[in-house]
């Protein structure tokens, strides 16, 4: 059976580590992918790197006729002017990543009515792990492509996708919190290689772990210690200083900015 043609309009960071998640980790259905973009530097960078797999288009519209499913990932600043210059066809498939962007404000900009278009919330960890890919609505052979580079999150609308794309924006909190902690380390005298690899091994275990539980799981992880024990006393002192709380209000701007437009139901 042939496999379809996947393309990408842009070459930025999510479409980098989607293509090296199609080219490292999924080597057994080996896609045809085609990426294109305005610098066509950037493309020429994913072919060289990928020889064989990938080609680069020398243009947007070329991606777009080569391509039987067709990855819109450019600056959502310029999706509208991208969009409206392109010429689709009907029985290709449309998916969607400008996180601003709903997938009926697309089609309204578009040459062709296209029959399948959903939205999706890749994320850059999908150059090396297997990550949560929201999908808005449903799709089942979107699914099962993008299901060998990720684990497939549907929503029922596209509000609630972007309560996930909110929940992205703690991406560089997550890291600045490790950060702040290798400091803090060192401080007290131990090597700084020694804390980075201590601090990055610690995080990803617990996420580890907390990737197998369910909602109950989760919220005793994150609530049951040891009474007297260290945990306890951590949690307490965060609790106190309103560091929780802080995560749940800096959300709020977040998704009033990422939802803005979007209707709730």
């Amino acid at each position: 059976m042939q496999l379809p043609t996947i393309g990408f309009l842009g070459a930025g960071a999510i479409v980098n580590a989607m293509v090296t998640g199609f080219c490292q980790r999924a080597g057994d259905v080996p896609y045809p992918l085609v990426v294109s973009d305005m610098r066509l530097e950037a493309c020429e960078a994913l072919r060289r790197k990928f020889p064989g797999r990938v080609s680069a288009a020398a243009s947007l519209q070329e991606c777009v006729d080569r391509s039987d499913w067709v990855v819109i990932a450019v600056w959502p600043q310029a999706g509208e002017e991208v969009v409206r210059s392109l010429r689709f066809r009907p029985e290709q498939k449309v998916i969607n990543v400008m996180f601003d962007k709903t997938v009926e404000e697309i089609r309204t900009w578009m040459n062709t009515e296209v029959k399948t278009m959903l939205h999706m919330i890749p994320g850059t960890y999908l150059a090396f792990y297997p990550g949560p890919i929201v999908q808005c609505p449903a799709a089942p052979e979107a699914a099962e492509i993008f299901g060998h580079i990720g684990r497939i999150v549907n929503v029922e609308s596209r509000y609630q996708a972007a309560v996930f794309g909110s929940v992205t924006g703690l991406f560089a909190p997550i890291f600045a919190v490790m950060d702040r902690v290798v400091d803090w380390a060192a401080a007290q005298g131990v090597p700084v290689d020694a804390a980075v690899s201590y601090v990055t091994g610690m995080f990803a275990a617990v996420c580890t772990e907390a990737c197998g539980k369910d909602r109950e799981g989760v919220h005793t992880m994150a609530t049951v210690s040891t009474p007297g024990g260290i945990n306890m006393q951590a949690l307490e002192l965060l609790e106190k200083a309103g560091a929780f709380q802080a995560w749940q209000e800096t959300l709020n701007p977040i998704m009033a900015r990422t939802a803005a437009g979007i209707p709730r139901d």
